[in-house]
């Protein structure tokens, strides 16, 4: 199983990057780096995006502010083809277009970095930081550990390292048969 590391277009600006989802009704604002733990989240109100920081146009993959994935149908049909079912999807209507999109909460969480051929410092006691203490601070050299990824997860991000989402070889194809766009793959393993 390859595995490959979803980042910025080549060309930043081509898309757009979108800026934080608020409810329609209350005006709640809710920060990207919420969709970032693997954890399920309520939200009962309609969801809209009203200011775009910058970029050209509309893909089918969308980077927030804060690296949260924001998709449409045809990212998520990519998603149902290869089996993968563990994420929770937010619905959010980008204005003044209404174009619909969802925020694309990723809920596998995976602890598969190979320590011996990766590169990487991490958190310790003296950066005072408790609560990511232990988890990764950066990478030189980032490589993944196929054997540790389990059976029919093809969307994931890394336990400890929350800003990377991950996506397998299967995934990739779909991507590249349908067209999707919005985004590079770099090769991790």
């Amino acid at each position: 199983m390859n595995l490959f590391k979803l980042t910025w277009p080549k060309n930043k600006y081509k898309f757009l990057l979108f800026y934080k989802a608020t409810e329609l009704e209350t005006g709640l604002a809710y920060r990207d780096d919420l969709f970032k733990h693997g954890e399920p989240i309520e939200i009962n109100n309609s969801l809209i995006i009203d200011k775009k920081s910058w970029g050209e146009n509309f893909a089918d993959f969308h980077f927030g502010i804060r690296d949260a994935p924001y998709v449409n149908e045809r990212f998520i049909d990519c998603l149902k083809a290869v089996g993968e079912t563990n994420y929770q999807l937010l619905p959010v209507t980008v204005l003044p277009e209404e174009k619909s999109y969802y925020i694309l909460n990723t809920l596998n969480m995976i602890d598969c970095v190979d320590r011996e051929q990766s590169v990487f410092t991490l958190w310790t006691e003296e950066d005072n930081r408790p609560d990511i203490l232990g988890d990764f601070r950066g990478f030189g050299k980032m490589i993944l550990d196929p054997k540790k990824v389990p059976e029919g997860v093809h969307f994931f991000r890394i336990k400890g390292w929350e800003v990377v989402t991950v996506v397998t070889k299967a995934l990739v194809e779909e991507f590249k048969k349908r067209k999707i766009t919005g985004f590079e793959l770099i090769s991790v393993g």
